[in-house]
Formats: C-alpha cells, structure tokens, sequence
C-alpha cells in the first residue's frame, strides 16, 4: 500500500523539487499537491493521508497573487495545524519551507521560533521542519532523515 502524502505549497520549483526527491528516494509514494490554503484545507478534510507536507506561507486561494497581503496567509501553516488540533484531525505534518523568517504586522518570528510555537502547540500532528533552498542539498538530508520514521 503506497504511503500518501498531501504537499500543501505555491512554489512550483519547491514542490517540482520536494516531489521528485520523495518519489524516487521512497518509491511507494503517492503526493497530491494543493496550492493555497483553501484547496489544501479542503482537501486535507476530505481525504485521507498518511503524511502532510506543509508550507508555511500561503496564497488563500489557488491563482490568488501572491504579491497581494490581502490574498496570502502569513503564517497559513499554522493556521491548518489550528484546524487539524480543533477538528481532531491527527496527521503527522512536516513544515517544509523556504524562508527564516515569517512576519506578522511588526513583529517577525524566526524559523527557530516558529518549529517551537509548532512543537508546543501541535505536538501530535507537528514533526519537525525542513528547511528548503533550491541552491542548496543539505534540505534532501534533511527531509530523509524524518521521511524514513514515516515510510
């Protein structure tokens, strides 16, 4: 039975990248990718998946500019581990993402302080966190060293 994983992410060099990497290093994988908030939220209620792959900041909506703060979730990630806590929704979720720092308003929150708030607050659905650079290998090893607990 192949593994299947929900990749929740707008980058398309990132989930080009990421699934290529999964697919052929852990060769029973399944990946659908959603990329906004509202598809993968959806999606992510009506389906059912072994592992989630979730990016950190978000369109709302598939197609919605990303350049638009109106249509973009800032910490959008969290807000799907939110619901996944509230609604009882208990799938292992790693965050993969390609940024160190997250900005809400004034204040910014760095990737290390993000993967805490994410332990302290999800424990039984967060994992850990990747980070990703397309310039860069060492996010492979990375993602491997957490795909073999789950695979």
């Amino acid at each position: 039975m192949k593994t299947k994983i929900l990749f929740i992410e707008d980058n398309k060099t990132k989930i080009d990248d990421v699934k290529s990497f999964t697919l052929e290093t852990f060769t029973n994988t399944e990946i659908i990718v959603k990329e906004s908030f509202t598809s993968g939220l959806r999606e992510l209620f009506t389906n059912n998946y072994d592992l989630v792959f979730l990016d950190m900041s978000l369109p709302t909506r598939e197609g919605s500019p990303s350049n638009s703060l109106n249509n973009f979730e800032q910490l959008g990630g969290h807000k799907i581990l939110s619901e996944m806590k509230r609604k009882k929704k208990i799938v292992p979720t790693l965050l993969i993402t390609m940024f160190r720092e997250f900005g809400i308003g004034k204040s910014f929150l760095d990737l290390k302080e993000v993967d805490e708030m994410c332990r302290d607050e999800f424990p039984e659905i967060y994992k850990g966190v990747v980070y990703y650079s397309s310039r860069e290998e060492g996010w492979k090893e990375n993602l491997n060293n957490y795909l073999v607990d789950f695979i």
